[in-house]
């Protein structure tokens, strides 16, 4: 079920939501497109500096699930990044991002914060666009990318104790400079883990 449908211009299907709304964000054919404020993060250092206030545009799920986007970035400084995100709390969410490094690279990264922030960069890419997927089975959580929304790679998989149910969703940052502009073309949710996490299938 993609729950970009019945969305228009600047009005939300009813059960979608945002956490920190952004002050440029619009439907249209090509999708939704968000333009995050300068400054803006998820993100907790250890027993550091925190960060909490990206774009999350969210649903409420409960049990297993698995979510996925189709992305399209202009990624201007270093972090601006779009992401597929599960919440509990301010200590307690994950997010795989496609994501501007600090050399300027694009590349797919994971962070888990329960309660600071574990992060890692995965594979490089050539464009600031691809396939971002996370699926939960009970407290186990899958991480995956694709470039063709058909062929899954391995990112990552964790454990965390979360909440039965739980804040799913895509979001958008810029934690330092402004000028990031994301397009998730579609946010897709079934009541489903996928099978295997290491294989993708």
């Amino acid at each position: 079920m993609d729950l970009f449908q019945g969305c228009r211009d600047t009005q939300l299907a009813d059960e979608l939501n945002w956490l920190h709304e952004p002050p440029i964000w619009q439907f249209s054919d090509t999708g939704l497109l968000v333009a995050p404020e300068a400054e803006t993060d998820f993100f907790r250092a250890y027993k550091g500096a925190v960060k909490d206030n990206a774009s999350l545009l969210y649903t409420w799920v409960t049990g297993d699930f698995t979510a996925f986007t189709k992305v399209g970035a202009e990624l201007v400084g270093f972090g601006d990044a779009a992401a597929v995100t599960v919440r509990a709390s301010e200590a307690q969410w994950a997010k795989l991002c496609l994501e501007r490094s600090p050399i300027g690279d694009v590349s797919v990264v994971s962070v888990v914060t329960n309660p600071w922030s574990d992060d890692a960069n995965n594979e490089l890419l050539d464009d600031p666009a691809c396939y971002l997927r996370l699926t939960r089975k009970g407290d186990v959580f899958g991480m995956h990318y694709s470039l063709d929304g058909e062929t899954w790679r391995f990112v990552r998989t964790f454990g965390m104790a979360l909440p039965e149910t739980v804040m799913v969703g895509v979001h958008a940052q810029a934690p330092f400079g402004g000028g990031c502009r994301v397009i998730f073309a579609s946010f897709e949710l079934i009541s489903e883990a996928v099978s295997d996490f290491r294989s993708g299938e």
